[in-house]
């Protein structure tokens, strides 16, 4: 008899440690046994230190009554802490069964952190193409005012050269048009810096305003491109998010149908953005007369580095931004269609 338990519980053994998935069986609260997956991720030496301890003691504090109340036939997303000390974000599952008689329960668990580290380069390297973009336009912001306190300049060199009156009158009014100039580029510095600010704090917006600002801060590219660009607006109470994160996917959607216009030639290029809210989400399209998406990639359209772009235009990362930043802040989604004009982007925004 003993040596069929043994044999059993080497059998249970070698098929706990045929998975890469960690895994902790539980009985009444105790961890009993894991696999060696379960005990390299939680940077222990072997499983009988875990043996004996509370399934609880692996969770951070904050997450252990989500792991209790834990909905069986749903993943989970927790936090687990190591032997070390270290903080591991992981997707669990949790399975009820029954061996010899007694009841366990079997977690099995996916370490999350080269996902995070992966989701969290590509953030950075969309960051980086889209300051890329956003010194362009504060350098075609900046060509006008700079041009007119240049002109402003000359004229004054030219008056004093010329040993000339200059009237009060007029030198107070050249010097308020100097100051205006630079208070306007001083502000297009900070829209843009605050843009880039990587606080993540949710405070309450105007959606309506900020689109509009988002828009602002993208007009230098619709003037080079004449595209005109429409927000239809909408009367709508203000919403607690994520202001930089929402002008970010606001951004990839306008720029995305700018590069479209382009690259199609379209002589009158259109962009418009409309609202539509329901009892808990708020709906945005982006959409654009650049003839639509072709059918055989519109399905991919969100998937990391793919661009339907020239090489030298597309980093293929904006829409898959847009995707990670509406998943993991607003608990919302994305989505696209061809109108027949176009490409209709539409995001829901949980309210």
């Amino acid at each position: 008899m003993k040596k069929q338990i043994d044999n059993d519980s080497e059998n249970i053994n070698t098929i706990l440690n045929s998975t890469i998935e960690g895994i902790l069986i539980i009985k009444q609260g105790f961890i009993v046994n894991a696999n060696d997956a379960l005990v390299q991720i939680l940077e222990y030496k072997t499983k009988d230190e875990l043996i004996g301890n509370l399934a609880t003691g692996v969770l951070i504090p904050s997450t252990t009554q989500k792991f209790l109340e834990f909905n069986r036939h749903l993943f989970q997303e927790v936090t687990l802490v190591s032997n070390n000390g270290v903080l591991i974000p992981a997707i669990i599952k949790i399975s009820d069964i029954k061996l010899s008689g007694e009841k366990y329960k079997i977690v099995s668990l996916i370490d999350l952190r080269e996902i995070k580290e992966n989701e969290n380069l590509l953030f950075r390297q969309s960051k980086l193409a889209s300051l890329g973009e956003m010194i362009s336009m504060i350098a075609h912001q900046w060509r006008q005012p700079l041009a007119s306190v240049g002109s402003i300049m000359a004229k004054l060199r030219f008056k004093t050269k010329k040993n000339s009156v200059i009237k009060n009158e007029d030198l107070i009014k050249d010097v308020l048009s100097v100051q205006g100039y630079l208070k306007y580029m001083s502000k297009t510095i900070d829209d843009f810096a605050n843009f880039f600010k990587d606080d993540k704090q949710k405070e309450y917006i105007d959606i309506i305003k900020t689109t509009i600002q988002a828009k602002e801060l993208i007009q230098p590219s619709l003037e080079i491109t004449n595209i005109n660009l429409e927000i239809n607006k909408i009367d709508i109470e203000k919403i607690y998010t994520y202001k930089n994160e929402y002008i970010q996917i606001i951004l990839n959607l306008i720029n995305n149908s700018i590069d479209a216009i382009t690259e199609r030639e379209i002589k009158k290029g259109k962009i418009d953005i409309s609202f539509v809210k329901s009892e808990n989400y708020l709906r945005i399209k982006v959409s654009d007369n650049a003839k639509g998406i072709p059918q055989d990639i519109i399905n991919r359209v969100f998937d990391p580095y793919f661009s339907t772009k020239h090489e030298k235009n597309g980093t293929g990362l904006g829409l898959y931004m847009c995707k990670v930043i509406l998943e993991k802040h607003f608990s919302g989604t994305i989505d696209v269609k061809n109108t027949s004009q176009g490409a209709c982007f539409s995001i829901d925004i949980k309210i």
